[in-house]
């Protein structure tokens, strides 16, 4: 219903395009006017762009497939993107005709009062519609739509100075007429390139939003309850869907219920911030072991190895610490106060060896010696 509604707006767009251009080609030819020829031109190259506009949005309803995941919709910036340069291009050339002309001294604007009486009708319809096309475009996130209307506003507005040259003939000043129809060109042409600018940015993936926003939701995510990481934080709009791609890292020991709590504060977060899409999120956990969790295992792994090593009595003082992805230890070995120095080293460096061997997650095991006099259990 979205895009059929948005598509009823393109054709609704093309019979008002239509009409205009039949106004204002007989508004030409009655008046002899350059000013109104340089909208009618416009006019006239809208009934293609508006018929480019249809085909985009016929297009960009496509669902998703193989060869194009996020969908269509960027056919839309493309076909804006399009117009622009058509524009551009077309009246860099009316301007130079229209210098010639100047210069020549061949124009000579007749009927100023029927260009007056063509005028106002093609403002009246221009304001109310492109008004209306707008107000959708926008409330829609169409691109496409939006430019249609604000083109057609523009034309308004531009017909406001056509009008104003049809005074200036009524009272015989002529000379004017081709410096309007200049100025209008020119008006176009940066229109045109704003137009332009605006799809360049859809076109490339433009981030939405700015650096301080993403940086805000990052940390939102981060102080989630059993999120260690978040390693990536991808934003992408197409039309009036927007992708959140985040990867995480999060506590191994977590359940489904912990990780689906994770999924729907980072849903509810992204709709908060971003109201006025379709906002589709891809949420990526890799499971990664706390400090917790790792001392746990730890001292289980070290309990089981004092069995193979007689000389230590016990271990204590465990400190475990996480700094980018690198894990270190620190630890006290209790040994026998009977082993000299180089014994009770050559024990602790053992002990560290084995440790590493079975524990290759720890970057550095730091060990501290404390010596105590070994009590041997009395006998019966």
């Amino acid at each position: 219903a979205y895009m059929e509604i948005k598509i009823k707006f393109g054709f609704a767009s093309l019979i008002i395009i239509l009409f205009q251009s039949t106004l204002k080609i007989s508004g030409v030819i009655l008046t002899n006017s350059l000013a109104l020829l340089s909208e009618t031109l416009d006019t006239i190259t809208d009934i293609g762009f508006v018929s480019l506009t249809i085909y985009c949005l016929f297009h960009s309803i496509k669902p998703p497939d193989y060869e194009h995941m996020y969908g269509h919709a960027k056919i839309e910036p493309i076909g804006a993107l399009l117009q622009g340069i058509i524009l551009i291009n077309l009246y860099g050339l009316l301007i130079f005709f229209t210098i010639q002309i100047f210069i020549e001294g061949t124009f000579l604007p007749s009927n100023p009062d029927i260009g007056i009486i063509i005028t106002i009708i093609s403002f009246s319809v221009n304001l109310i519609f492109s008004r209306i096309l707008i107000w959708q475009g926008r409330r829609r996130m169409s691109l496409i739509l939006e430019i249609q209307g604000l083109n057609l506003f523009q034309d308004s507005i531009r017909s406001i100075f056509v009008l104003l040259n049809f005074l200036f003939v009524i009272f015989g000043i002529l000379f004017t007429d081709p410096l309007f129809s200049i100025a209008l060109s020119l008006w176009i042409i940066l229109s045109a390139l704003k137009l332009s600018k605006k799809s360049i940015k859809e076109i490339s993936d433009t981030n939405p939003i700015n650096y301080q926003e993403i940086e805000e939701i990052r940390l939102k995510i981060f102080n989630l309850e059993h999120v260690n990481a978040v390693e990536d934080l991808r934003i992408r709009s197409i039309g009036k869907e927007l992708f959140l791609e985040v990867g995480l890292l999060v506590e191994d020991h977590i359940s489904l219920i912990h990780a689906h709590e994770i999924n729907i504060a980072i849903n509810e977060m992204a709709k908060n911030f971003f109201p006025n899409y379709d906002l589709k999120c891809i949420i990526e956990m890799n499971p990664v072991a706390g400090e917790g969790s790792l001392i746990e295992n730890i001292i289980n792994l070290i309990s089981s190895m004092i069995l193979e090593f007689p000389d230590i009595i016990d271990v204590k003082d465990y400190a475990l610490f996480t700094l980018k992805d690198k894990n270190y230890l620190s630890m006290t070995l209790v040994v026998d106060d009977k082993l000299n120095l180089n014994k009770a080293h050559e024990t602790s460096s053992e002990f560290e060896k084995v440790l590493k061997n079975r524990a290759p997650f720890l970057t550095r095991i730091t060990t501290h010696i404390e010596a105590i006099p070994l009590v041997k259990p009395y006998s019966f």
